[in-house]
């Protein structure tokens, strides 16, 4: 045999045996994944989990071995929702339930509560921004469970002054994500709440409700006691107004009086990358329903006055979004996961892109508690919570209720 022979036989060899290796093997894929990626939704692919942790991404069709297949069938794969700002307290308080210290068993138990009024959502972490002293002590000792919603907690630390409150205001910090409690750990990462404006317009870096950015703004105009007055002769309220009111009646004032300012305010946020958790849908529910339980008038005039308030409130939502605002959903309060989906579809009502509002709902909430390197992507190395949507064959506007499988730290969830 000579050499060209054994080349020829040799290269031949290693073909072959480089076209039989084994396809990766992993213990779960979603396949037929349109997934929401930094460049916009991205069809054909297939999604690959070992354990709790994204091992890649492929196209799909390539060949991989694995335990467990969920077929997306085309549909929409996004990473696993972060609502930024709820109560559980409130939230049990809203749904009968009794609410005070518990034995570990039963704090357990009302952990699964909150998940099943939570994941079927697509939510896999939540913050409990206004949390009881005895609540706090028993969440931080919870252990992560795939079964079970990601509970943050936050603690108070210190204290300060803020123009739209000339006593104390309170800052929280995220003692979940970043350890133990003290000083050392405040640093410029942390997620502060702060409600009003430090120093005329230095805001914080991250704002809990556009209330935050609109009633402030009135108390630095002079705007308002003449908005009161307003919501006084129109509403009948004179004492403890509403805050979705006062930001309903406060942001159609300053958008007929001081348009510019607004317009800076929204340009000043954007330059500084903000982050703002807006707490629409509270506002919207107002506007529907929950006026009537401060004895307002239900008549047409009030109806139409409402909703033209709740326009100019969403379309300053999408100014702040266009000058560079990172928007989170959060501030839900008293509602469960249902409101952060209905949310959701109030973005993609007033012209937000699909991939907006999923970028919206994860990766800018992960970004605000620095857990963006492993929460709020589908990519390489990132927990493994998904939410996978129902293709929309019919051609109907996209609904975020419509959720068809629900992937928490790689586990697939029973969907009722």
């Amino acid at each position: 045999m000579n050499r060209f022979t054994l080349l020829v036989l040799s290269l031949t060899l290693m073909v072959g045996l480089s076209g039989c290796q084994k396809p990766k093997r992993c213990d779960l894929i979603v396949e037929n994944a349109t997934v929401l990626t930094d460049s916009g939704l991205v069809e054909g692919k297939t999604i690959l989990i070992n354990g709790d942790t994204i091992a890649g991404i492929i196209e799909a069709g390539e060949p991989v071995r694995t335990r467990k297949v969920v077929d997306a069938d085309g549909g929409i794969v996004m990473p696993g929702f972060i609502d930024s700002h709820t109560s559980i307290a409130c939230f049990f308080k809203s749904n009968g339930k009794a609410f005070d210290t518990h034995p570990k068993s039963l704090t357990t138990f009302y952990r699964s509560i909150v998940s099943d009024h939570f994941l079927p959502y697509g939510v896999t972490t939540i913050v409990d921004a206004e949390p009881d002293s005895a609540w706090i002590s028993q969440i931080d000792c919870w252990k992560p469970n795939p079964k079970l919603t990601d509970v943050i907690v936050a603690q108070w630390v210190e204290q300060g002054k803020s123009a739209i409150n000339p006593n104390l205001s309170p800052y929280f910090f995220m003692k979940g994500v970043y350890g133990d409690n003290n000083e050392a750990n405040t640093s410029s990462n942390s997620f502060w709440i702060l409600t009003g404006i430090q120093k005329g317009l230095s805001y914080p870096k991250n704002i809990e409700g556009i209330q935050s950015i609109i009633n402030p703004l009135l108390l630095l105009t002079g705007s308002s006691s003449m908005v009161e007055n307003r919501i006084a002769n129109v509403y009948g309220i004179k004492q403890n107004i509403p805050d979705e009111l006062l930001a309903i009646e406060g942001i159609s004032f300053m958008a007929e009086n001081s348009p510019t300012l607004l317009d800076s305010v929204a340009a000043f946020l954007g330059s500084n990358n903000a982050s703002l958790s807006t707490g629409v849908y509270r506002v919207k529910h107002f506007v529907d329903s929950g006026f009537a339980a401060y004895g307002i008038k239900q008549n047409q005039a009030i109806k139409q006055r409402l909703k033209y308030g709740f326009t100019h409130l969403m379309e300053y939502v999408r100014t702040l979004h266009e000058q560079g605002v990172e928007l989170r959903i959060g501030y839900n309060k008293p509602f469960d996961g249902s409101a952060f989906a209905q949310e959701q579809n109030l973005f993609l009502e007033y012209g937000f892109t699909i991939p907006e509002i999923g970028k919206i709902s994860s990766f800018n909430a992960a970004k605000a508690l620095a857990i963006h390197n492993h929460k709020g992507k589908i990519a390489l190395g990132y927990t493994a919570n998904l939410v996978v949507f129902h293709k929309n064959d019919a051609g109907n506007s996209f609904d975020f209720s419509k959720i068809k499988r629900v992937i928490k730290d790689g586990r697939v969830e029973k969907m009722k």
